[in-house]
């Protein structure tokens, strides 16, 4: 850091000067310059950039992304991985920086403490505010020609996304923010927050809080400031999202390695912080660990690891009971909580493991011995409590404190308050319907393998099942005015989702029997495919899992398999190849003929390694 930054501005006072630039560039019009100052620090925003012409001269001499191997642990902060200024920047690079900052940089201009670092801060925001990546579709991948691309980015219109440079930190001794850096937040931005929520405005969650944490922390990182450790797991976890998606896209083994170093420094930090999250005093605020096992969530997810979804699902449930129930909730926390918990259901929703398995065993223990499960309005186990009549209480109105204690939907009754429409487009109802499917399930489970006390009779487990049923065939949704078309697919898709889900998981019906709904769920997939950038969430994958796997027709089969991949292309995300490949064992189980019922929940029961991403 520069001694005139230092003696400009206290390193405490810093992070409210940008962030008072920060809500002075959101509450500008959009369509306006602008240029904003506070202290040393400064931003602006031109209405227009202009284009800059391509290089005519190329270097003799190229930094090559195969040449050297990427870094063996995740990138410090610090300078043994930064990079030389020496070599020329190649014109894929300028086209890069003119792309994101609107001005090429000049390679022979003579390193200055003064402006430098206070440029990057401005960077930071100018950058992940503008429009999506398209910029980047004419980049050639420098990692290979064009006859050595893989077949795969010959067939579709993808465009090739640059690898990074394998050698790099976030601060560099020319005080610059580095690009890869920049891009994997944009990308995140643009592109990664559209797989979270179907909704396009820019109030949800991610917007709200995961993409300002992670600005917070670049800005704190560049002024070589200290961050605690869940900050740190939400970053590097942010990071590590963004380039597994840009290793699909580009089908670069040097974006997928940097994914999994930044794994690997999100994972460090958040055992690290799990190690004081219950301290007292508290060694991080209650938001920033929840963003942090939120994103360490979506980062086992999204690299279709289960063990370890398993465990930061437990470790966000924990945390949730211990430190979110007692507290007056602000509308932040309830954001945090409404997006745990929707992720939640559809793990929940193909998980076949023990309950009282020895992991759950302990974190269930853990919440009840701490004194703190009384303020839970429901079950830490996933078991159906009794109920005489569902659709009288169906009809009852929550209280704003069970509404917002009973964390996974046990209780049946409308909350007026609640955010699931909001954030992902979705009535509670439909939520709570999956909920209690998810439970009657758990109890024909319990009843058949004799593994815990008081499993249901079978008159009440037939007369919940019927009620359930009949509340799923009568669903109601938003009126048709109040969601554009787009919802209205996603909303049906997983409408007859969940039918199709309730018939396999309580009657196990025959999948003769449900062609019809599974032809309804594909036909709204692919009215939902049309925007040219993916809009979808964990329902709308979901849904294409639960139906795909009792398609029977070949030509239904293939249309299923076409729509994984093409998510899988427009997404970058392995997790859609992962599941097809999943969805395609089951079907040849079906072909084999063998009499044995060859379905998604057979398969996950005998079959340890058969999992879902």
């Amino acid at each position: 850091m520069s001694q005139w930054l230092v003696s400009s501005v206290p390193p405490e006072s810093a992070l409210q000067l940008l962030t008072r630039i920060d809500d002075l560039c959101e509450k500008a019009a959009p369509c306006r310059d602008l240029q904003v100052d506070c202290g040393p620090f400064g931003a602006f925003r031109l209405s227009q950039l202009p284009s800059a012409p391509s290089p005519d001269i190329v270097p003799e001499e190229t930094l090559d992304p195969l040449s050297s191997s990427p870094p063996e642990d995740v990138v410090r902060f610090d300078d043994d991985f930064t990079a030389s200024s020496e070599p020329p920047l190649t014109p894929r690079t300028q086209r890069i920086l003119e792309s994101i900052f609107g001005q090429a940089p000049n390679p022979t201009s003579p390193d200055t403490d003064t402006g430098d670092m206070a440029m990057d801060l401005c960077r930071i925001e100018a950058v992940l505010n503008d429009a999506p990546l398209s910029n980047f579709q004419d980049f050639p991948m420098t990692s290979m020609t064009a006859e050595q691309q893989p077949q795969y980015l010959h067939n579709t219109d993808l465009a090739p996304i640059p690898p990074p440079n394998p050698c790099f930190s976030l601060t560099t001794t020319s005080k610059t923010v580095p690009q890869e850096v920049m891009l994997l937040l944009k990308h995140y931005t643009t592109t990664v927050i559209s797989l979270m929520t179907p909704i396009r405005h820019a109030k949800t969650p991610w917007h709200i809080l995961f993409i300002p944490h992670a600005k917070t922390c670049l800005a704190a990182l560049t002024l070589n400031e200290d961050l605690d450790n869940a900050s740190l797991a939400a970053f590097y976890g942010i990071l590590a999202i963004s380039a597994f998606s840009l290793s699909g896209l580009s089908q670069s083994q040097m974006w997928l390695a940097q994914g999994t170093a930044y794994k690997q420094q999100a994972l460090k930090h958040a055992k690290l912080m799990l190690r004081t999250a219950y301290d007292i005093p508290k060694v991080s605020k209650y938001k920033s660990t929840m963003i942090a096992l939120l994103t360490m969530v979506y980062v086992s997810m999204f690299s279709v690891d289960r063990e370890q979804t398993e465990y930061f699902f437990l470790e966000t449930e924990r945390l949730i009971r211990l430190r979110g129930l007692k507290r007056k909730k602000s509308r932040k926390v309830r954001l945090l909580h409404h997006c745990y918990a929707f992720e939640r259901f559809f793990y929940e929703s193909t998980f076949t493991g023990g309950m009282n398995s020895r992991q759950r065993h302990y974190f269930r223990r853990s919440i009840e011995s701490s004194g703190l499960a009384q303020y839970s309005r429901d079950d830490l186990s996933f078991r159906l409590r009794g109920w005489e009549n569902l659709d009288q209480e169906m009809m009852e109105v929550k209280s704003q404190e069970d509404g917002e204690n009973d964390l996974h939907l046990e209780r049946p009754g409308i909350f007026s308050a609640t955010l699931y429409p909001e954030i992902f487009g979705v009535p509670e109802s439909w939520v709570q319907l999956l909920s209690l499917v998810i439970r009657l399930g758990r109890e024909k489970d319990i009843a058949e393998s004799h593994d815990l006390p008081n499993p249901l009779t079978l008159k009440d487990f037939s007369s919940r099942a019927k009620a359930i049923e009949r509340r799923i065939n009568n669903l109601e949704r938003p009126g048709q005015a109040q969601l554009d078309e787009h919802l209205n697919d996603m909303l049906d898709a997983m409408h007859q989702a969940l039918s199709i889900y309730f018939y396999r998981r309580v009657y196990d019906m025959e999948a003769s029997i449900l062609q019809q709904k599974v032809i309804a769920v594909r036909d709204c997939l692919w009215r939902c495919a049309d925007p040219p950038m993916l809009h979808a969430s964990a329902g709308v994958i979901w849904a294409a899992f639960i139906a795909a796997c009792e398609a029977e027709d070949r030509e239904l089969q293939m249309s299923f398999s076409k729509w994984f991949q093409d998510s899988a292309q427009r997404s970058g995300l392995s997790s859609f190849r992962e599941t097809m490949t999943r969805i395609e064992k089951i079907w040849r189980e079906k072909r084999c003929g063998n009499g044995i019922s060859a379905t998604w929940l057979n398969l996950m029961r005998i079959d340890a390694s058969f999992t879902v991403g």
